[in-house]
């Protein structure tokens, strides 16, 4: 897994969605999003350790918008 510092966190009922950076190797932040139960979001300024059930996942190139792996 890999930590996620939070920026912001927007609840939509069953489900949250969290917006947040991670440090890559070469010292540059990567922004990550991920959705997870609303019940129990994290909060601005935390830091969630995220690890990534690849069946459940999808990805997307930030600048043309298309998912990858298709």
């Amino acid at each position: 897994g890999f930590a996620v510092e939070v920026d912001l966190v927007e609840v939509l009922g069953a489900d949250a969605y969290v917006y947040g950076g991670m440090s890559r190797d070469d010292g540059t932040r990567a922004e990550v999003t991920v959705r997870t139960d609303g019940r129990t979001p994290p909060r601005r300024g935390e830091t969630v350790f995220v690890s990534i059930d690849a069946t459940q996942t999808h990805a997307f190139d930030a600048g043309t918008g298309v998912r990858l792996g298709d």
